[in-house]
């Protein structure tokens, strides 16, 4: 007589590698009370070779540390060149508190800026509607029957640094014949009322990216605002 014998069949499932991970930090003596299994861990070197646990832990905290030199050594960096952004904005506003004149305050401004923030090229836009209070600056103000003074008008009223590249009419527009100019930016002029704006270009590709940040620029177009609000309002 043959016997049927039923036979309960267990599965086993192993846990997931996220389940093991989170179970070791909760326990991260887990290690220290099995020193046995520690033993036997071993990792992968760059080279190749097969390293113990320590040796890959003192290579974590070596690359770490390298990580903050490297991001220390970039705000120490960074905080020197605010410094001397600093002392070179501040050299610029007491240059501007001299001047009494409208063309020596615009020229003092070209000097300055392209000597102290390096800059290559420096120069205005006024608007139009300014043209009686701009004797002898004609040749800076837009020109109202250029298809491009619509556009400039309005990024003067949306009151914002402007990047280029610019198409090949508005660069002319701007720089004149002068195609060395590789990366620019405007930077609007106003008070109470639009003013222009004052371009800045450079012959380097990489100078005024609209990546940049743009609290400076503001700043510079409010200083060089505020100065020249009295011979134009």
């Amino acid at each position: 007589m043959n016997k049927i014998t039923n036979v309960e069949r267990v599965e086993v499932i192993e846990p997931d590698e996220t389940s093991i991970i989170d179970y070791l930090k909760k326990h991260p003596d887990l290690l220290e009370r099995y020193p046995e299994v520690l033993k036997q861990l071993t990792f992968t070197h760059d080279s190749g070779a097969a390293i113990s646990l320590v040796e890959r832990q003192l290579k974590l905290i070596r690359d770490e540390n390298q990580g903050m030199k490297n991001k220390l050594s970039s705000l120490v960096h960074i905080a020197r060149e605010n410094e001397e952004l600093g002392q070179r904005f501040h050299r610029l506003t007491l240059e501007l508190m001299a001047g009494d004149d409208l063309h020596d305050i615009i020229a003092m401004t070209r000097d300055q800026v392209q000597t102290f923030f390096y800059t290559d090229h420096v120069g205005f836009r006024f608007h139009d509607g300014l043209r009686d209070k701009l004797k002898g600056l004609e040749a800076s103000i837009i020109d109202s029957d250029n298809k491009h003074s619509p556009r400039l008008r309005d990024w003067m009223a949306k009151r914002k640094p402007v990047f280029g590249p610019f198409d090949p009419g508005m660069h002319k527009q701007l720089f004149g014949e002068q195609g060395q100019i590789q990366s620019a930016v405007l930077i609007p002029l106003h008070h109470t009322r639009d003013f222009g704006l004052l371009v800045l270009g450079s012959r380097s590709r990489d100078r005024f990216a609209d990546n940049m940040g743009t609290v400076f620029l503001t700043q510079l177009g409010e200083l060089i605002s505020a100065k020249i609000c009295n011979f134009l309002s």
